[in-house]
């Protein structure tokens, strides 16, 4: 009997210089480590650095969503026009600009303007860098590739909590601004490239009426919202700005319908996937943002969890998010959309209520580690699979603008589920701490639930109708 020599192992080396898709990939990174750590940099900014004003040291987390929320469509359209890879390049410049002032910030108020400044560029990087995952993914894989974006988010999620709650009790809050700087950096680094890129700038000229509109009616929705705790929702200054936004937004819409050059381009929403698609996030947005910062807070203020303990436990969601992502994006493409969105909707929403149903004031970890774990499946089937079909269903040179506007709307979703939860606890309080906390748990699966009943009516990537 004669031996085969065993095969020699063979690394491929993976290219880091020019490596476009890599790039692409990391946007999915920095902006869910930026969304995941602010949630645990508040407090130390508000002691610390805002003199125990709750209500100054929130701008540092309302600049991040009025101002992405605000610039989102306008991005899409630039993306689109002048070419993702040169957008997406800008994008990144603007950010390591934003984290070196945030970390240097000497005043709360620069802190704010050095934030808005980030959410700017994440505004920027975001549509971009969508685009160019979809393209160097290859054709018939844009769910995969999109779910490959998902699993970075969701390894930035789970990996922020463990690092900056370190960080803050070794440092300080500006330890967080920093360490993104050379991440930034590396993205930069992987941008360059000897390699003539297929990529021309078409003539474009933005509707800047439009994109007035856009900025000032996006402003004046969100911003009510993101301070519905200090201001209420039925306060003069909040219905005020609700009555400019709407007045603004329904002239930006009638402007758009005979306007090629409008922020929103109204003809997208002919497409069914692509109107259930913005339907779906706006509830998927209020869900998963809402979760957060509900368990959160009945983990710190009813089981009297320190933020470290909380952070760890809350890690289970995207660490879940990640085993699923990529998975969830092949069978996407292969068997469809609702194949993958309705068991994880049905997951999320059950486990959720089954908490909501069984929840007391003494730590029940049977019950939260299972929720927590539908949580991470929910994200993995949904945010990924959303922004698949605002570029499945339209497609061409329009992903951008898709993927920007189903984008705008999680994030308005996002602002309203946090809203929501505080005005949930804070409207419930005479009740007791418990029980405000508890009912806070219910937004998530009502949310869930609607999200899941839209789910039902999408078609196939295959055969979207008009």
């Amino acid at each position: 009997m004669t031996l085969t020599p065993k095969r020699p192992l063979i690394f491929h080396r993976i290219a880091i210089k020019g490596n476009i898709r890599l790039a692409a990939l990391l946007a999915g990174f920095i902006g869910g480590w930026d969304a995941s750590a602010s949630f645990f940099i508040f407090p130390d900014i508000r002691d610390n650095f805002a003199g125990g004003d709750a209500a100054t040291a929130s701008w540092v987390l309302n600049a991040s969503n009025v101002v992405g929320a605000a610039l989102l469509l306008q991005a899409g359209r630039l993306a689109d026009s002048s070419g993702p890879y040169k957008l997406y390049k800008l994008g990144i410049k603007l950010f390591v600009a934003g984290m070196l002032l945030s970390m240097l910030a000497p005043s709360i108020w620069l802190l704010v303007a050095a934030r808005g400044l980030a959410a700017a560029s994440q505004a920027l990087m975001g549509p971009a860098a969508v685009a160019l995952v979809i393209k160097y993914g290859g054709i018939g894989k844009e769910s995969e590739s999109i779910g490959r974006w998902g699993l970075y988010t969701a390894v930035a999620g789970f990996t922020a909590p463990l690092l900056v709650t370190q960080l803050i009790s070794t440092f300080s809050w500006r330890a967080l601004f920093g360490l993104q700087v050379p991440i930034g950096l590396f993205v930069l680094y992987c941008l360059q490239t000897d390699n003539k890129l297929e990529e021309t700038s078409k003539p474009f000229k933005m509707d800047r009426i439009g994109s007035v509109l856009t900025i000032i009616g996006l402003s004046c929705l969100i911003l009510p919202i993101v301070k519905s705790a200090d201001w209420g929702f039925a306060s003069f200054k909040s219905l005020s700005l609700f009555m400019i936004a709407v007045c603004l937004l329904s002239i930006l819409i009638k402007r758009s319908m005979t306007m090629d050059n409008s922020p929103l381009q109204t003809d997208l929403f002919i497409h069914r996937n692509f109107s259930l698609a913005c339907a779906m996030s706006l509830f998927a947005g209020i869900a998963f943002y809402a979760h957060w910062i509900a368990i959160l807070l009945f983990m710190i203020e009813i089981w009297k969890f320190t933020l470290i303990e909380a952070g760890l436990l809350l890690t289970i969601m995207p660490a879940s998010m990640s085993l699923f992502s990529v998975w969830f994006g092949k069978l996407a493409d292969v068997r469809g959309y609702r194949l993958v969105i309705i068991p994880g909707l049905i997951t999320y929403s059950f486990l959720f209520l089954i908490m909501w149903i069984n929840v007391d004031q003494d730590p029940h970890l049977l019950l939260t580690i299972p929720a927590l774990m539908g949580s991470g499946i929910g994200m993995a089937s949904v945010w990924p699979t959303l922004t698949s079909i605002g570029a499945n269903a339209i497609g061409g040179d329009s992903i951008g603008s898709g993927t920007s506007i189903i984008h705008t709307i999680q994030r308005i979703g996002g602002a309203l589920g946090i809203a929501i939860v505080l005005a949930v606890i804070s409207g419930l309080s005479e009740s007791g701490a418990f029980i405000a906390h508890r009912s806070a748990i219910l937004v998530m699966p009502i949310a869930g639930a609607m999200a899941l009943f839209l789910s039902f009516f999408l078609n196939n990537p295959q055969r979207d109708f008009r």
